[in-house]
């Protein structure tokens, strides 16, 4: 298994311009990862698997680890097969 690429100190974005859309990151203030839907001004717009949407300030997101992406896809597959069940 592949180590987590680490993070470094000075990985956030440098203005809303860098962050594009379906990229996955890491919303510092939730602590959760997310894909981003879209920016809106300063904010950057973000989406989980579960339909859970809220909005960040561009400076509060990161690129999401390795890890991190595993686990974002590893919640996809656990929501759609609940979904499944019910």
């Amino acid at each position: 298994m592949a180590r987590p690429r680490a993070v470094r100190r000075n990985s956030f974005y440098k203005s809303v311009a860098e962050v594009v859309p379906d990229a996955i990151v890491f919303d510092r203030d939730y602590e959760m990862v997310a894909t981003v839907a879209g920016t809106e001004g300063i904010f950057v717009l973000l989406r989980r698997p579960t339909g859970f949407e809220w909005r960040a300030h561009y400076r509060r997101v990161r690129p999401a680890t390795d890890y991190e992406e595993r686990q974002l896809v590893a919640l996809a597959r656990l929501h759609k097969q609940r979904l499944r069940c019910l």
